[in-house]
């Protein structure tokens, strides 16, 4: 459960879809919701348990809940103490399944066109489907890479186009 935890959380800040996020949707029972919900309770755990400022989930233009960019990953006591809380929220947003053969496969091809066209250093996807950037494309921010991401959008195996960016250990 504990890596199940860094996980979403690095995924999950690590969204690399440039979509802005509103606090206004309004619950309707959906799946979505539900992680949102799951979500905020999780935040709130963070906070009470040594993250004071870990922010809130917020929904992007698609209605998926997410924490903002610029989340924290989350370890120690609070993660430690969260586990229970982290425990409800729903697996599509643990990111902790690997992707399938076909789509890893996909992804690879993916990454050999963001090298090609500019990012040099864009790494090869984990067993997870997410890319874990190093500390260059990290500093330099998405627009480093996004041009190049965009250019290779055919070849992402998520209809959505929407690619998971984790920090490299």
């Amino acid at each position: 459960m504990t890596r199940s935890i860094i996980f979403l959380v690095a995924a999950i800040a690590g969204l690399a879809t440039g979509c802005a996020a509103s606090h206004t949707a309004r619950p309707t029972g959906s799946v979505n919701d539900q992680g949102l919900v799951a979500l905020r309770s999780f935040a709130g755990c963070v906070r009470a348990h040594g993250l004071p400022s870990f922010p809130d989930p917020v929904l992007s233009r698609s209605g998926v809940p997410q924490f903002p960019e610029n989340a924290p990953s989350v370890t120690g006591g609070a993660l430690t103490a969260c586990r229970e809380v982290a425990a409800r929220i729903p697996p599509q947003y643990t990111e902790t399944a690997p992707v399938s053969a076909s789509d890893f496969q996909k992804l690879r091809v993916l990454a050999r066109c963001v090298r090609a066209h500019g990012v040099p250093d864009w790494p090869d996807p984990n067993s997870l489907g997410q890319f874990p950037i190093p500390s260059r494309i990290e500093t330099g921010g998405k627009t480093l890479f996004i041009p190049a991401v965009h250019a290779c959008a055919r070849l992402n195996p998520d209809p959505n186009g929407g690619i998971h960016v984790v920090r490299a250990r």
